[in-house]
Order: structure tokens, then sequence, then C-alpha cells
């Protein structure tokens, strides 16, 4: 019986009979469409049910409730009005009042963004986080959730009266429960290999073996059905491809520090300078007092200074600013991890989270809290540029060694000096190391004043040309084409002071240019200072570099598909969000196409089908098929209406089930199709049909308490 009730629930009126037998049809298929059609006829002893049938009425049919969608006004051949009336099951109606939805902003609740500020002369810790070193995470790592979990966030205090049930295992998958309930199954559902039958206001989700019922029924061919459609398409078959997971980034901060390792005359000004590069600090002028007041306080600028215990167990305290050994161990990063040198200690200062609270200058310290960093600091040594004394650091020129024209260079041709000079009083030190990396393109003697002379040229073309400091080739301990990195040692100056010239043009081109203010010549010490960061600073500082990677990869074939269906490589599978590898090869199981689609449907059957899930045994002698198979669609007619009526059956076309059949079917297809004349079987050549069992979903038939 079929009966329609006012929307208010106040009245109900039964179906005619006649008008069920001849246009009542029912499409139940998993997953995806839950529907019935009749076609009412206007008579007199039916009109009031055929008044009451208004949209979004209440149908019942087979203990289940509907709600009327569609309706078409039209006439039949007899000149009586009539009207199609297509329902969806009401718990679908339902479904879609259920929804998760992000909240937009308002006035009242508006969406605030920026507000950060930074300064030099700042004393907060923002900048603690700009540390050099390596930094690795996961782009794409989604939480994985369970089905339970998220029904729970649709469903828990929903105003529709829904509840659920679960029945078998699911995986976890990575969802985000938005949008309606409805939606969201249609959409996630296949993730957790799940399918849903609606039963009145009750959800019902099984897995694929909680699903099966067996029922001990056989479809036997040309008995129960007229015709078996069997469709296979291999179009997009694959069975050899590569397939990557997990996407990564990582950011590699690189330290340029201005090279300074010694304190200039007592002066720890250029070390501080070089370790705040060296981590990626910005310092004020307020935070390089409070580190030089600290430092006074502390070892009276002394790196080899060793203080009391403080009547405790840990040792002494120890260098610059008195680390205990174990606590510098804690906030020193490689490979500044030496105690006894001032910028290690330096360094660790740095890795003290908030560290401008921590010292005051005028009392003792005890670092607190957990280092910013423990990630080796990465120094650049071809990019950056730094200082031929690098103990001194930039240190100080009088005005005749600067580059230019400058007070006390009258001497020179036109007054113009072409480089800087180093002198060994104010830049002590023999060894000369490179300010900038490259390859020695040059190796020479220029003459009494010039004497032996070095050119270093970068990937630029950039030329540095050092001077005046060698007097004898063997000073030098690099040799040509040798390529050297910033901060290397090239020779040892004998002389009283090193001249260091920085052009883009031929070198013995720029000599011809030497007391020529036009441009050939850059300034050294502005090339030092800012060439390797814009802005010019003495600290030196960072450039982060991202690699962008996958963290699993694996070559995937299937040797049984290749040895059946021959060699086809696909494109490559890429899955940002998988890190698991064994969910990643489930994954790939699951999705790749490395058998033939195959679809099955019955057509012409007769009788009563069962419920969605049920197991039948397919009996058809001449096609070799001989299995179980699983109903997962019915459409058609309803055989209590019309006993005769045909019905439209699908079955379900993966896994075990299917595989007597499609081995059957390659095995000797000419066999059967010479044999069965009612058989029709199709090769795929064009879009392939989707698979029922992952892609199309059915619906319950007499009997949903399973």
């Amino acid at each position: 019986m079929v009966y329609i009730e006012s929307a208010d629930g106040k009245h109900a009126f039964r179906v005619d009979w006649n008008d069920l037998y001849n246009s009542f049809k029912r499409n139940f298929q998993l997953n995806s469409n839950y529907e019935i059609s009749f076609t009412l006829t206007y008579t007199e002893q039916y009109r009031d049910v055929f008044n009451i049938a208004k949209e979004k009425c209440w149908v019942w049919y087979d203990g289940q409730w509907f709600n009327i969608q569609q309706r078409e006004v039209d006439s039949d051949e007899n000149g009586f009005a009539t009207l199609q009336i297509t329902c969806t099951h009401t718990l679908i109606d339902s479904m879609k009042n259920v929804r998760l939805d992000k909240s937009q902003p308002t006035e009242d609740n508006p969406e605030i963004s920026g507000g950060d500020s930074s300064s030099n002369d700042s004393s907060d810790d923002s900048s603690d986080s700009q540390q050099a070193g390596t930094v690795i995470r996961e782009t794409d790592n989604k939480q994985t959730t369970s089905l339970d979990a998220c029904l729970h966030n649709f469903l828990d205090n929903n105003d529709q009266n829904i509840k659920y049930e679960l029945h078998g295992n699911f995986p976890q998958a990575a969802v985000e429960c938005t949008g309606s309930l409805y939606d969201w199954l249609g959409q996630n559902l296949s993730l957790f290999s799940a399918y849903y039958i609606p039963d009145n206001y009750t959800l019902k989700i099984y897995d694929l073996d909680s699903l099966k019922h067996q029922t001990g029924k056989q479809f036997r061919y040309l008995h129960n059905m007229t015709n078996v459609d069997l469709q296979t398409d291999v179009v997009d078959l694959v069975n050899d491809c590569e397939v990557y997971g997990g996407k990564m980034e990582k950011d590699i901060t690189t330290a340029s520090g201005n090279g300074a390792t010694e304190p200039q005359n007592g002066d720890w000004t250029p070390v501080i300078q070089n370790a705040a590069g060296l981590v990626g600090e910005h310092l004020s002028q307020n935070d390089i007092n409070l580190i030089l007041a600290q430092i006074n306080l502390e070892s009276s600028g002394q790196e080899d200074a060793k203080g009391g215990d403080d009547g405790l167990s840990d040792g002494i305290a120890k260098g610059l600013l008195q680390f205990k050994q174990s606590t510098f161990d804690y906030y020193s990063r490689p490979p500044y991890t030496d105690i006894w040198h001032g910028l290690d200690q330096l360094v660790a200062l740095m890795n003290v989270p908030n560290w401008r609270n921590q010292i005051t200058g005028h009392s003792g310290w005890s670092p607190q809290g957990a280092p910013i960093s423990k990630a080796t600091i990465q120094v650049q040594t071809g990019g950056n540029w730094g200082w031929p004394f690098p103990s001194v650091g930039e240190g100080s020129f009088s005005s005749g060694q600067l580059f230019g024209v400058q007070p006390g260079g009258g001497f020179r041709t036109n007054g113009f000096h072409d480089g800087l000079d180093f002198g060994s009083v104010d830049h002590p030190g023999s060894e000369v190391h490179a300010i900038h990396g490259g390859t020695v393109t040059s190796i020479a003697w220029g003459g009494s004043e010039i004497k032996w002379y070095i050119v270093i040229t970068d990937e630029t073309g950039l030329n540095v040309e050092y001077q005046e400091a060698f007097s004898s080739r063997n000073n030098f301990s690099v040799v040509m084409n040798q390529h050297v990195n910033t901060g290397d040692v090239i020779g040892y100056r004998d002389t009283d002071h090193l001249h260091i010239g920085i052009t883009r043009h031929n070198i013995q081109e720029a000599f011809n240019h030497a007391f020529l203010n036009d441009g050939t010549w850059l300034d050294p010490l502005e090339t030092i200072k800012n060439g390797g960061a814009s802005g010019g600073s003495n600290e030196g500082g960072t450039t982060t570099t991202t690699e962008v990677y996958y963290l699993l990869h694996f070559h995937y074939q299937d040797e049984d598909s290749i040895k059946k269906y021959h060699l086809h490589r696909g494109a490559p599978i890429i899955q940002d969000s998988i890190y698991d590898m064994d969910a990643l090869k489930q994954y790939v199981e699951n999705t790749v196409q490395h058998k033939p689609k195959a679809a099955l449907t019955i057509n012409g059957y007769s009788g009563n089908p069962g419920n969605l899930g049920d197991v039948w045994k397919l009996i058809a002698p001449e096609l070799q098929l001989n299995m179980d198979v699983t109903l997962m669609g019915i459409q058609g007619n309803d055989e209590y209406f019309h006993p005769n009526g045909d019905q439209e059956l699908s079955l379900n076309n993966t896994g075990l089930a299917m595989k007597d059949a499609i081995n059957a079917i390659w095995s000797d297809i000419r066999e059967v199709n010479k044999n069965i004349s009612v058989l029709d079987s199709f090769s795929g050549t064009g879009s392939r049909r989707e698979d029922h069992f992952a892609n199309e979903n059915n619906k319950p038939g007499r009997d949903n308490n399973r």
C-alpha cells in the first residue's frame, strides 16, 4: 500500500492500486538514489489523494517515509488529469538540513589580521625565532579522524531527530566536516569504504562485509532473467606508474655574519654583531649596549675568565658570559660549541628565549626556557661577504685608507683611491681571508708598487683583487682555477698593508683606470657591508632557501595485470597529504585500475529481488559463470504491485566476486559470443562507466532492519 499524508500531518489518503500497477517505479542505488515515482489519475473516488499531493508532502511506502520533490501535471489518453510524482527518502531531506558551516565575520565579530610591528629599537623577543638552521615540515598533513567522530560532529543534538548506526569496521580518513550531511556523505563516504541505507530517520552505514547478507537464492539465466549485460572497459587501464606521497618543505636558513671572532681593541661590538648575523638576530644599539654591559659585569671582557661554583655541584662559571658548562651545552649551537670562545657564548646567549629580558647589565643571570633552536648553523660560503682579517672584522680606517676622493689622499693622482687599505696596525694579522667566494682567475706580478696580486672572480663576473701585501708568489696558499669560499685563507701578508679593489671590468683594463673616478672601481667597504644583503649592516644576515620534496616514493607495478593485458604506464600518482607508506600503498591499490572495469547488470528480472546487500548465486553455464554476487541497485517495477513488471538489477563488479567473471570473459570471449546470443559484451572505447561498487550507491528494499 502507498498513501500520501498532508504536510501538516492531519490527513492521509491511499493511492489507487491501478495507478501503482501502471506507473509505480523505484530506483534504489547504494549511496546515491533512494527514490520512488508514480502517476496519479484524477477520479472522483481518488480526488482527495490527487488534491493533497503537494510538494514536500509525505508518502508512505514499504515501511518508509518519502517526500514529494517533483510534480508534473498532464492528462492521459482518456482526457483524465494526471499528476506524475517523484519522491526521495525523507532522510535525505533531513540530512540536507543538518549543516556544519563556518561562521563569517560580522561587524561585531570581525576577522582580524595584521597588527604585527617590528623595530630595530624594540626590546621584545619577536626576533628570537629568526634563527639560522634547517626547518622541515609537512605541508599538507591532515589529521585523520574516524567515521564515528565525523557523524558525532554532524548529528549530536541535531534538530532533525536523525540517529545513526555503524555496522562493521571503517578506516580513518583525512576529511573536513563542513556543509550539509547529505553532501558530505556523497563526497567522503567512499574514503571510509562505507555504504549507507536510510531507514526512516535512522542512517545505517555498513562496510562491505556487513552489508552482504547471504540469502541462498539464485539468479538463473533464462529462468528468472532475460538478459545479462556485461560491459568491460580497459581504456584507463594502468599497471605501471610512479607514486609519490607526503609533501614536505625544508627551509634552510644560512647565516652570514661579519666574520669578527675577536674583540677590536677590547671592544666586543663586532663579535656581537657577527653572532647576531649568524643566528638571524637584528640588534638595536640598546641591545648591543645591554650585551656589552653584561660582558663587562661577568668577565670584564675576558673570554678565558673563570668564576665560582655558587656552592653548586655543576662546576664553575666559565668564559665571556660566565656560563656553567651544562647550561652552555644546552643553549649552544653547532659548530659554535667551545665555551672558551666569546663568539660561541654570544651565539648561545641569543639562543635563549627572550634573552633581552633575562640579562640586565647590572646583575648576574641564570638562563631560563627551552633553546630557540638546536639546528646546526650553516654559514654561507660563496655568495656572502666577509673581512680579510676576521678577528678584527670591519675595524677602523683613516681617511687616506678609504676608497674614493678622501682627505689625506691628495698624494695620489687626481686624489682618487681605487680600493681600500687594511693596515697592519689597525688590522693586524698575517692570514689574508677571501672577502668573497669565487674562482682564482689571475696570480701575477704587478710591479714594485703593487707587488704580487691575486684576482678571484665570482659567478656573476665580479672581480676582487688583492695586492700590495704579497712580496713573493709563495705567499699565496691557493692556485689558479681553484674555487675559493668566503673566509678561506688565500695567502699571507708580509708588508705593512693589504689593498683590495673590486671591479666588474677586465682586470687589466681596470688597472688603466686606477686613478680615474669613473665608476670602473667599486667601494670595497660598502660592497662588503651591503653586497651580501640589502640595507647594509655590520651584523651580516641570513638567507633562507626552501626545498620542496616528497617523503614517500615507490614504483608501482602489477605483474599479473602486465602479464594478462601487457604494459600500460600511467601518470604519476601524487598524494600530498598521505605520509604513511602503508596507507599510500593501500590508496594506490584501491584507486588504480589495473584490471578491466566490469559492469554486470541483469535486465528483465521478475520476482522479489530482496534487499540491497543481499548475496545471490549467479548461474549462467553458457557464460562459464557460477559465483556469488551482491545486489547493489534495484530499478523498475515493484513486483508487489506488478508481479510481471521488469526490473533492472545492478550487481557488485569489483573484488573477488567479479574475478571469475573477468577471467571467463578474457579466456574464452569468442566462445561466449558464439554460444550466447542474448549476452551483450562490450570492450570500452569511450568514457569509462563508473564502478558501481566504488562510486554508485543503492537503496533499501523491503527489509531495512538488518
